[in-house]
Order: C-alpha cells, then structure tokens, then sequence
C-alpha cells in the first residue's frame, strides 16, 4: 500500500463517524421543525411552593448583580430564601457578598476548603434548604422578575423533578469567540432541548432552572466528584422515572470572551459528559424505566463529542493526502464535485445552526457561523480531542494540568464593573 493509498483509507474511516453525526444533526434539525410548539401560557398558581434559591460564586462580585436581580422576585416575599454559596478566596469580594447578603436577609454560606468547588457548595448546603423547589443561578445571570413564578408551575405535577429554562446572553457581540460560544448554546437551547422535552430527556444545565429537593435526595445528593454535575445529577433522576420540562423563556448571561476560557469551558463539558456516560453506562443502557428514546438521547448528550478525534484523524489525512498523492495538477471538475458533495455529508452543523439562528430571529449571524466553524472551531476539536483522550485513558489524571477535580471556573467579565 502506497502511502497516498493509506492516508486515503485513513480519511475515508475518519469520514464515517463525521457523516453519522452530520446526518445526524440534520435528522434532529428535522425532528425540531417537524414538532408542534410547545404552549407555555401564563397562568396563576394553585399554590406557591416554598422555593430556595441558592447562588454559587467564586471570587464572583458580579454575584452581587444576581441577587439584586433575585430580589426582585415578583413571587411572595415569604414563600422564598436566598441563598449565597461562597467560596471565594479573595477577601475583598467574601466581605461584599457577606455584608450585602446581611444587609438584605439573605443566608450566606462561606467556605475555607472549596472541597469539591462547585457541586461541593451545593451539597453541603443541602442541610440548610428550607425550599421544596431548589432554583440555581450562576454568578453572571439576571433572571427576570416572573422568573420563579413560571419556573415553578410545572413542579405542580409532583413526578417533574427538574425544569429548565432557556440561556440568554448579555455579551455574546463582543467578538468572534463569544459569539460562536453563544451559538452553540442557540443551537443546544433552540433545537437539542425541545427535543429532550417531548422525549423526557431535558437535562439541568448548572443554572437558571429548578430541582425538586426530595429528587436530589432521593439520587444521593450532588456528585462532588464530579466536573459536570449538572449532566451527572440529571441522569440519575432520569433513571428513577420522574419526569423533566424545558421552559423557552430567557435568562440573560455571559459567555466567554476569550481563547483561553472558551476552550477550558469546552474542554471541561466534553470531559465530564464522557464521565457522566462511562459512571452510568448500565443505568443508561439497560436500567428498566427508561425508554430507547431517552437511552439514545442521553447517549447522544453525553457522547457526542467522541466525533471530535474523527474530525482531527479526518483532517490530518485529508492534507496529507495532498502531499502523497504525487498528482499536482489543476483542481478539476470532478475534484469540485466531490469536494462539494462530501461538504454537504458533513454540513450537519451548519445546517442546524442555520435552522436554529432563524428561529431566534438571527439569520443575519449566518455568516459569522460559518467564519468561526472554520476557525475557532478547529481549534475547538483539537481541544475537545485532548479531553476525549483523558476522558478515555487518563480518567483519574487531572485535565487540566494539576488542578485537581479539573473544575475551572469561567472567567466572567461583570465581575470588572464590581470590583
């Protein structure tokens, strides 16, 4: 076998896995369209559950930002708690929170050891919640005023354990990265999540949604070990049979703005959702009580990322097989075609971008989807194809560097305007 014939057989293997996932993409995309819209009308309250809202922050002042807005509530003052989850090391920022918090009533929770960050805080407060409903937002979001009220009807259905609501975004124009970080949650919130809503399959996304209290106890508390708690909590409850909704109203936020954090955010998503997958792997393949729609769909959700060494291996070949080829003639016609056809196999991406930034109302960021597919987003698959590996191999090896627990937090660009 000559060397151009290997690189060949080498991109054409690569090739596959890139078109089941394209065609993929494009029979979700289809799904989507194909559903009726789901109605969420406004509607009153039987009854006003007692709701904790709980507001994690690592040297976050922004958080401040969060709470004023929670304070805002248009629920009865009475029938919920706020709760701040600090675990900041920077004095400057604890003292804040800690006099705003005292200042407003609010319950404030500050820890030394930041044993197990984020999901860590959440379980160590659990002793303290006093809500049937848990409501969590990141430091960066500004929930809306009705934000409880709406997040609260579907939990009257007492076998809904988890609602989410839609991420919106506050900065997502500032440049190139932060758009393309925003239009992948576009497509994950406007085409993945109605999906997973009429398959029962809406996983919580870390914040702006709710948790019945009774259901994280029931699964055994939150994982601290691990770095995508939000996707390893969802599964579990998923896997006793209750029941999740997804809202399509906005809770403005921040994405990344740069290189850097964007790509330890991404890194970070793909690592834990292998985890969560390879954790509960008989659960999801063969627990009674889930149906095949929700074992494909949370499959997908937490496996979707192995097509990133495919696109890595697809690439590397493709180059390289310009180079063994030892033919330099002109690109020809024939060259054209199938260049064009095995572009539109592997424009599943593209295509459900397409679909979803219409639906927004975005079509005119079509074209900057297409710059950053070819550019971040190359870099994104390397990145990715670096947490696959450790996912796989390296699991109990730190992946970011000697950071244990892997878990970063994404720098948030509010916290400026606090300090």
């Amino acid at each position: 076998m000559t060397p151009h014939e290997a690189t060949l057989l080498i991109y054409n293997l690569a090739l596959l896995p890139v078109i089941f996932f394209s065609v993929l993409f494009i029979i979700l995309t289809l799904l989507n369209l194909a559903m009726d819209r789901a109605s969420h009308q406004k509607r009153k309250l039987k009854d006003h559950p007692f709701i904790t809202v709980q507001v994690p922050s690592f040297n976050d002042p922004v958080a401040i930002r969060c709470l004023k807005a929670c304070l805002r509530f248009n629920y009865p003052k009475d029938r919920y708690e706020i709760m701040v989850l600090d675990d900041s090391t920077n004095e400057r920022v604890a003292a804040r929170l800690s006099r705003f918090a005292a200042k407003h009533g609010l319950k404030y929770i500050h820890r030394e050891n930041r044993r197990g960050y984020k999901p860590g805080a959440l379980q160590e407060a659990m002793g303290l919640v006093k809500g049937e409903i848990i409501t969590i937002f990141d430091a960066d979001f500004i929930p809306r005023p009705d934000f409880l009220e709406r997040i609260a009807h579907p939990f009257e259905d007492p076998r809904v354990a988890i609602v989410q609501a839609r991420q919106g975004f506050l900065n997502a124009e500032k440049n190139l990265i932060s758009r393309f970080a925003s239009y992948l949650l576009i497509v994950h919130h406007t085409i993945l999540m109605p999906i997973n809503n009429r398959l029962n399959t809406v996983f919580f996304c870390g914040t702006a949604g709710a948790i019945r209290k009774s259901a994280i106890e029931e699964v055994g508390g939150w994982n601290t070990e691990s770095i995508t708690e939000d996707s390893d909590l969802s599964v579990r409850i998923l896997a006793k049979g209750y029941k999740t909704v997804y809202l399509p109203f906005e809770t403005p936020s921040e994405v990344p703005i740069t290189i850097e954090s964007f790509i330890k955010q991404q890194m970070r998503w793909c690592f834990g959702s292998i985890r969560v997958f390879a954790d509960h792997k008989r659960t999801i393949l063969s627990r009674r009580g889930l149906t095949l729609g929700q074992r494909l769909m949370i499959t997908f959700m937490t496996l979707g990322n192995l097509v990133a060494p495919a696109v890595i291996l697809m690439t590397v070949a493709g180059f390289a097989g310009w180079f063994t080829g030892g033919d330099l003639r002109l690109f020809g016609l024939s060259d054209l075609l199938t260049f064009v056809l095995k572009f539109v196999y592997t424009a599943g991406f593209l295509v459900m971008g397409f679909v979803a930034l219409y639906k927004r109302k975005s079509i005119a960021e079509f074209p900057r989807l297409l710059l950053a597919t070819f550019s971040i987003s190359l870099i994104l698959v390397f990145a990715n194809t670096v947490a696959v590996y450790k996912a796989v191999f390296r699991k109990e090896r730190p992946l970011f560097g000697s950071v244990k627990n892997s878990w970063v937090c994404t720098p948030k660009t509010g916290n400026e305007k606090f300090r």
